[in-house]
Parts: structure tokens; sequence; C-alpha cells
């Protein structure tokens, strides 16, 4: 089955899409973590931790924890048949997933502000305000594998940051070949991982200052984002 996938772009090119991608996914990490008890909005492997977490010392939150990987495994089968209609035609999909990425974190944002503080996360505003994260960023996981599987995650840095110091080493490596293609793919992995950290400590600040109305930060993103889409090639099809 053919997947619809931006090709490798020039550098500066590539990084207009994944660098803001990589602050969106720090950003709502740490606004959905610090403000739902634990709830990771993009890390499903992080809220099994901290469900396991939640179970031995009896704390709140589990519920949304428990909900969010039925939720997450929606959106992202949501994702990918968006992404197949789209695989007739040469029109591209990115645009349309990100505008429903971007309505699903407003919502995230606008009932997580109406219950905000939380203080038991396992109301239904507070679950719901969690579950529209999770969706959000399901949506973003999805398009990372099928749009931008050429690119660095913008989601799961631990990969990346794995990458990172193996690129790094082999930059120096007395193989022309093996440094050349070492030297290009840590030029564009460093830079998301970046963006995420970026991404983490602007999200702790932005919540301390605004709560939920934060997210306004990672959803101006998402518009960058979808300009720069909006102006770049059509994406190929690959096999």
């Amino acid at each position: 089955m053919s997947s619809i996938e931006l090709p490798l772009e020039p550098l500066d090119r590539a990084l207009r899409a994944t660098v803001p991608l990589s602050f969106v996914s720090g950003f709502v990490d740490v606004v959905s973590f610090v403000a739902l008890y634990g709830l990771f909005a993009s890390h499903i492997t992080g809220n099994f931790t901290v469900m396991g977490s939640d179970i031995v010392h009896s704390s709140s939150g589990l519920i949304a924890k428990l909900l969010a990987l039925p939720m997450f495994l929606i959106f992202v089968a949501i994702t990918r048949f968006i992404v197949r209609e789209y695989e007739q035609s040469t029109r591209s999909p990115f645009r349309a997933l990100l505008l429903l990425q971007s309505v699903l974190l407003a919502c995230c944002m606008f009932v997580g502000q109406s219950v905000s503080p939380v203080t038991d996360p396992d109301k239904a505003g507070p679950i719901l305000a969690g579950l529209l994260g999770v969706s959000a960023m399901a949506v973003q996981n999805g398009y990372g594998r099928l749009i931008l599987a050429s690119h660095p995650s913008t989601t799961i840095m631990t990969v990346n940051c794995t990458q990172a110091v193996i690129d790094f080493i082999d930059m120096y490596s007395h193989t022309p070949d093996v440094s050349a293609r070492a030297r290009a793919r840590f030029k564009r992995m460093a830079p998301t991982v970046l963006a995420f950290i970026i991404g983490t400590v602007a999200g702790a600040y932005g919540y301390i200052l605004l709560t939920f109305w934060s997210l306004v930060a990672p959803l101006a993103a998402l518009l960058a984002v979808s300009i720069f889409v909006s102006t770049a090639s059509t994406p190929t099809k690959s096999g």
C-alpha cells in the first residue's frame, strides 16, 4: 500500500516543518503533564509508566491515562484514513491534518481553561481536556509516520537523541561517505531536539503565566507550518 510522503528537501525548508512541530510536541506534553496530573499528550509509553505509578500510589488521574491509549489509536487510524483518501490525487493531506490537529488542540485549550485549575483529574471536564490533547498529538504522530517519515521524528526525542549522538561521533569518521551522511543527518536531527527542549521550557513558563491559554503558542506554530506547507512543493507518492 502506498503512502504520501514529503521527500527530503533542502535543509532550510525541511526545518521549517520539523522544528515548529517539535516545539508543539514539547510544549503540549508539558502543559498536559503539569495540568492533568501526569498525562502525556504525545507519549503513550510515558502514560503506561505513570499509570503504573498511579496504581502503586493510589493517585488520581488514572481514568484519563486508561482512556488515552484507545483515543490515541482511534485518531492515528483516522489520520491514516484521511491520508488514504488523498493517495489517488495529487493533493497533499498535510494541511487538512494540520487543521484537524489545530481544532482538537484548540478544543483542549478551551475545555481545559474552563475547568482550570484542575483539582480532581477524574472528573469529566479534565478527562475530556486530556483526551482532546491526546487526540491532537495522535494526529501529529500519525502524519509524522505517513508524511514526514523521511524526516526526524517531531514527537519521539529518545530516538532523535540516540541518532544525534551516533551521528556526532560518525561525523569524525575516517570514511568520507560515513562522515558526510552523519553530518547531513545531524544537521536535521539536532534542531528538532533543541526545538523540543525549548518547547518544554516555554510550556512550563506558559502554563505558570496563562494556564491552558498558553496553548495559543503551539497553535501559532501549527499555523506557521500550515502556511509553509501551502507554499511548499506538492508531496510525492512513495511505495
